[in-house]
């Protein structure tokens, strides 16, 4: 069982594509959108600091040792301040990181997409049609031959894959992302992978998800662009 600092470790590879120096360069999709500038991953044994590979080497150096010192607020206000005064900030991002349990047998009767049944993501979940390759496993709930929920890999490495879960407006509150997250995090836990969870502290629905699956927290991420 890996602790919580080698769990960031594993979530920042699966998150960011990462250069020799290992700054971060792209969002490991396919699409490769550009990383934050900095993220940070703060656990109870550790904390996780990238930087994107365009950040300059002395807005580096000037935000290492602040990082270091004063309360987690304090170091916080630092690095936006420092960072927007090298370039313009357009965007934050900040929430909590899960793992599933080892184990996952509950709620496991979700459908596995493929090539015969994708045409239920037509009417509801129709971009994920183009990306499936990128996004297997890919687990669904249907109602009369239509998806209502899914549950794909946002991101994966060798080590570890990120939930992405969707459920369609008129069907939220019925389960449906329980049945199709748990179907998926033990498709991934079978290919010995590690099943990674994350959202943001506004997005109350989804972790109420997280919540119901009862999966364990192990940090918190911060992402500014």
């Amino acid at each position: 069982m890996y602790n919580h600092l080698e769990l960031m470790n594993i979530q920042a590879e699966v998150l960011y594509v990462h250069n020799h120096a290992g700054r971060i360069t792209t969002i490991n999709e396919y699409a490769n959108q550009p990383a934050p500038r900095f993220f940070l991953g703060q656990t109870n044994n550790g904390r996780v600091i990238r930087f994107r590979s365009d950040v300059p080497n002395n807005v580096v150096l000037e935000l290492m040792p602040m990082l270091d010192r004063n309360d987690p607020t304090k170091q916080l206000a630092n690095v936006i301040n420092v960072l927007e005064k090298d370039k313009g900030i357009t965007g934050f991002w900040m929430g909590p990181a899960y793992v599933f349990n080892d184990i996952v047998t509950d709620y496991t009767d979700a459908t596995l997409v493929t090539e015969d049944n994708k045409y239920c993501l037509e009417h509801g979940f129709s971009s994920l049609l183009s990306e499936l390759e990128f996004r297997e496993p890919c687990y669904m709930v249907t109602e009369n031959n239509m998806a209502v929920s899914v549950c794909f890999s946002a991101r994966s490495s060798d080590k570890a894959s990120e939930a992405g879960v969707e459920t369609l407006k008129d069907y939220r509150g019925k389960g449906y992302a329980i049945r199709a997250a748990s179907s998926w995090a033990q498709a991934i836990l079978q290919s010995e992978r590690i099943p990674l969870y994350s959202t943001s502290w506004d997005n109350y629905s989804s972790q109420s998800v997280a919540k119901r699956l009862q999966l364990h927290f192990y940090g918190t991420d911060i992402s500014i662009y």
